[in-house]
């Protein structure tokens, strides 16, 4: 039976009411009627009910134990010890972590990460080798079912390796399921600086979720021949390519692809259609910063291609990774700041590894500033500083994320950075500095910085901020901008992130003798009166 549309009154049938793909009729780009047999034109994609429903597995292989000792010298006479690594597979994707030498108890603390699916008897899959310049020693393996992890949403234990005499793997795994709002992104970034080891590549901050359903109008082959389409998406150095359809200028699809973002404000989805023998057909940039801002962080319409000719229809849409355990907690406590209070030892409180460690971390008994999302700025303006002890690599961290607000001496903007010192220590060992931004009042810098010490000697220590600026392009001089100021002239930074207002030692009318006012809580916003 054919069907003849004979009015030219627009048409664009929808599906089920409410459902992802339905098509809507006010949308732009209708298919007019006509006496043909073709379909009207969607106007949005119809993706299967499993588009979208994708989690994130966070894997963190923290440290084993009582591994066996495969490495032997003097023909076998004299034992030693291993050199292990770890390796990973799961959903297709294998991981291998960095070789720890000489040590049956190995201290690895590396995160993975991988897009995984609700597909029942999936196992991750974890051995253990001893790294040796021929063939590597088994060390032993262990499984772990992944709907075990994706029902609970956290595991963290010790596993039995087996196939071996002795040997126990400390793993902890995070299901992350994408948020369709960006309102927690700012908090999931830090929270990811925070749990950011150096031997792990940087932790993903949202998933995003593309659907190509179809293209229409592709330029012809030599004018006349349809090509054989195909398309390309890519995320950094992550690609998917769809299948080639033959001889079409209208090729539909119908596949999804994910991928790990871990800069939302910056990247971008690449696409690229391609005919096999002919080459590029037309190509796509779409900023992810164009998600952020759309409803429920998604477009799904057609896309103009930008050689002109044809268009793509796909869905992008893109979740915000909220940790539930690994992140900092924020607790916000506010102490009297009589001298009593002030003479305390810092308090010892859960830190940023996990939410049931009893690993301590420093804390600073100060008093809270109230509205703390609109301090105002200091005269020499202010500094924002994350700054806590990893216990589990034994290290205190610091993060500068930027200032604000700097004040302007001469005619031209200062060149600055922040120097870091650990007081009473002023030697070079424990002297850190970020690089120099050029010409500019808010400069930002996000960047890590780390000093080796047992938790001990971190609660005597102290650290001391400053903001500097080269005097002049030939000379060494530094020029002081700012520097964060404690109850005894220096800085009492302790944990926590906040803004702190830097006033110059120098400077007429300040108080050295005052305590930072403030409460130093993670991921909030927060000023000091000096």
């Amino acid at each position: 039976m054919r069907i003849l549309y004979l009015d030219s009154s627009e048409i664009c049938f929808p599906t089920v009411p409410g459902s992802p793909g339905a098509w809507d009729v006010d949308s732009e780009s209708p298919q007019r009627g006509s006496s043909v047999d073709a379909p009207p034109r969607p106007c949005h994609t119809t993706p299967d009910s499993q588009f979208g429903t994708e989690h994130v597995l966070r894997i963190h292989v923290l440290e084993a134990q009582d591994l066996i000792a495969k490495d032997r010298f003097l023909g076998g006479l004299v034992k030693g010890k291993s050199d292990p690594y770890v390796k990973l597979k799961l959903a297709g994707r294998s991981f291998r972590s960095h070789v720890v030498r000489e040590d049956l108890n190995p201290r690895w603390n590396e995160v993975f990460e991988v897009i995984v699916t609700s597909v029942p008897g999936q196992e991750l899959e974890v051995e253990v080798f001893d790294k040796d310049l021929d063939k590597d020693d088994f060390l032993g393996r262990c499984k772990v079912s992944l709907t075990t992890v994706l029902n609970s949403g956290f595991l963290d234990e010790w596993l039995t390796l087996e196939d071996v005499p002795s040997g126990r793997l400390h793993l902890r795994l995070e299901r992350l399921t994408p948020r369709p709002t960006a309102a927690e992104l700012e908090e999931v970034l830090q929270v990811n600086s925070l749990i950011q080891t150096q031997k792990s590549a940087e932790l993903a901050a949202a998933l995003l979720s593309v659907y190509m359903e179809r293209a229409e109008d592709l330029p012809l082959r030599k004018g006349t021949k349809p090509p054989n389409p195909y398309a390309t998406l890519t995320v950094g150095d992550t690609s998917h390519k769809t299948k080639t359809v033959s001889q079409t200028s209208a090729p539909v699809w119908d596949e999804s692809a994910s991928f790990l973002i871990r800069k939302p404000y910056t990247e971008s989805l690449e696409l690229q259609v391609r005919g096999e023998g002919t080459g590029l057909l037309g190509s796509l940039s779409l900023p992810l910063s164009e998600l952020l801002v759309a409803d429920q962080l998604c477009l799904d319409r057609w896309f103009t291609l930008s050689s002109g000719q044809g268009q793509v229809l796909l869905r992008a849409q893109l979740g915000i990774l909220v940790s539930q355990h690994s992140g900092v907690e924020a607790h916000s406590h506010s102490y009297s700041h009589s001298s009593s209070s002030l003479s305390e030892e810092p308090e010892l409180w859960g830190g940023p590894p996990h939410i049931t460690s009893s690993a301590p971390e420093l804390r600073q008994r100060l008093t809270h500033v109230d509205s703390p999302l609109e301090a105002p700025a200091g005269p020499l303006g202010q500094v924002k500083l994350t700054v806590w002890y990893y216990s589990e690599e034994r290290k205190l961290v610091s993060i500068v994320h930027g200032c604000r607000a700097l004040r302007q001496n001469g005619r031209d903007p200062p060149d600055p950075y922040v120097s870091l010192l650990l007081l009473p220590d002023k030697n070079r060992g424990t002297k850190r500095k970020t690089s120099q931004k050029k010409r500019t009042l808010s400069p930002e810098f996000n960047e890590r910085f780390e000093w080796e010490l047992p938790l001990d000697e971190a609660l005597r220590r102290k650290l001391d901020v400053s903001v500097k600026s080269n005097s002049s392009f030939m000379s060494r001089e530094r020029e002081l901008l700012g520097k964060v100021r404690g109850q005894d002239g220096r800085a009492e930074v302790r944990a926590g992130s906040c803004w702190y207002q830097g006033y110059s030692p120098c400077e007429e009318g300040s108080t050295p003798g005052d305590p930072l006012e403030v409460t130093l809580s993670p991921l909030q916003w927060f000023a000091t009166s000096m």
